[in-house]
């Protein structure tokens, strides 16, 4: 069965219904792209499940580089030279993710980790709210708390001082969300400077933070590969903070009900993250999986060195698991959701993602409890993408107790 995924305004606004039709349709379905691709889109949640752990499906750089090349090249795009470097050098930012990063952070950021790290990220969620305090008017709450909380979260486990959180954070955000491709290029190279200093810094005396760990793991590894490797860690951890923590707040202020109960029961903040992640995930979609060997999928047969995406908000919205499952119930039992994915290839940094959204939301609502959208919800844009679900921006009246 093929489908080809939309991505036109009502899939950005609520992609569920169209998982739905999919699902009623097979488990199981190619995926056709405009620019020549092909994937398997898996939408039933069993066979998700059990995609997501099986070790044929590789998330190896080299091998997704490869089977994109040959399958556009089978339906006629000739990539030029200028795509071939892109390629290369996505390729090489996340071979550094798989073999680098990801080992470390799944090593470095334990919960024990995470609660040390909880006053330094609920000092930064309070220092935010007290520059919104004279805010007359709406305010974008993307822009003025969940991207520059995201980002200096970020620069605080990396080892960013925190007098200098501020300006780290607001170089990633020119790098991360500027519209002009000349203010991203220079905001990375800054970014890359400070991230340089740092690295060179923790060679010197180690710290209880990422560079260091990597730093040590990576032995006599070049300051530029410490460096990407940095910047896939700030890439991956603001994508994930910002997207979700605003898309959560949308979720909530249109469900006032649930807000309601929030606000009156703060001590329910921790637990309702998984509801809210189920509900509000940040992605649609996984990240990409190439086969290794011959398989079968849903009744689907998967050739050797096909691609494979997961439905992640089609398993989350699934109503043979969660009854009602469009509707988000804060006391719903939602821990087994598969927003952090499953498997060899679940998100390593949970406990401290977890507890960075339970502050932020809580401090957020403890400070502003009339917070209220400032546009109807219908009018709130949101970021055109079969992969990020996130609001381009969120306009808010604040109000405190």
């Amino acid at each position: 069965m093929t489908a080809l995924l939309r991505v036109d305004d009502d899939f950005v606004r609520d992609p569920f219904p169209r998982f739905d039709e999919l699902r009623a349709r097979g488990p199981v379905h190619v995926l056709r792209t405009r620019d020549g691709a092909r994937y398997w889109l898996v939408v039933g949640s069993d066979e998700i499940r059990s995609g997501l752990r099986d070790t044929r499906l590789s998330k190896d750089p080299d091998l997704l580089a490869a089977a994109r090349v040959r399958q556009r090249s089978e339906h006629g795009v000739e990539d030029g030279p200028g795509a071939e470097a892109a390629l290369r050098e996505l390729t090489a930012f996340m071979r550094s993710f798989t073999y680098e990063v990801r080992e470390v952070v799944k090593d470095t950021l334990s919960g024990r980790h995470a609660a040390r790290h909880a006053p330094r990220v609920a000092a930064i969620a309070e220092e935010l709210l007290d520059g919104l305090a004279g805010a007359v008017g709406p305010v974008d709450l993307l822009a003025s708390y969940s991207m520059p909380f995201a980002t200096r979260v970020s620069g605080s486990l990396l080892g960013v001082a925190p007098d200098a959180l501020a300006e780290f954070g607001a170089w990633v955000s020119a790098w991360l969300g500027s519209d002009s491709a000349d203010t991203r290029a220079a905001a990375r190279q800054r970014v890359s400077a400070l991230l340089g200093d740092l690295v060179a810094a923790r060679r010197r005396q180690e710290a209880d933070d990422i560079v260091s760990a990597l730093a040590g793991k990576a032995g006599t590894a070049d300051r530029e590969s410490l460096v990407r490797a940095c910047l896939i860690f700030v890439m991956i951890t603001v994508e994930t903070v910002v997207s979700f923590l605003a898309t959560a707040v949308y979720a909530l202020l249109t469900h006032p009900e649930q807000l309601r109960l929030l606000r009156d029961r703060p001590e329910r903040t921790g637990a309702a993250i998984d509801e809210l992640l189920r509900f509000a995930g940040p992605h649609n979609v996984s990240a990409q999986r190439c086969a290794t060997e011959d398989l079968e999928l849903g009744g689907q047969h998967i050739a050797e060195g096909d691609l494979v995406v997961f439905a992640l908000g089609a398993a989350n919205h699934d109503a043979t698991v969660y009854p009602d499952p469009h509707c988000l119930d804060l006391d719903r039992d939602a821990a087994a959701h598969l927003a952090f994915g499953a498997g060899r290839h679940y998100c390593p940094g949970t406990h401290h993602a977890r507890s960075a959204l339970a502050t932020g939301i809580g401090a957020l609502l403890r400070r502003y409890p009339g917070i209220a959208l400032a546009v109807p919800a219908d009018e709130v844009s949101w970021v055109r993408s079969e992969l990020l679900r996130s609001v381009r921006t969120l306009p808010v009246h604040l109000a405190g107790g």
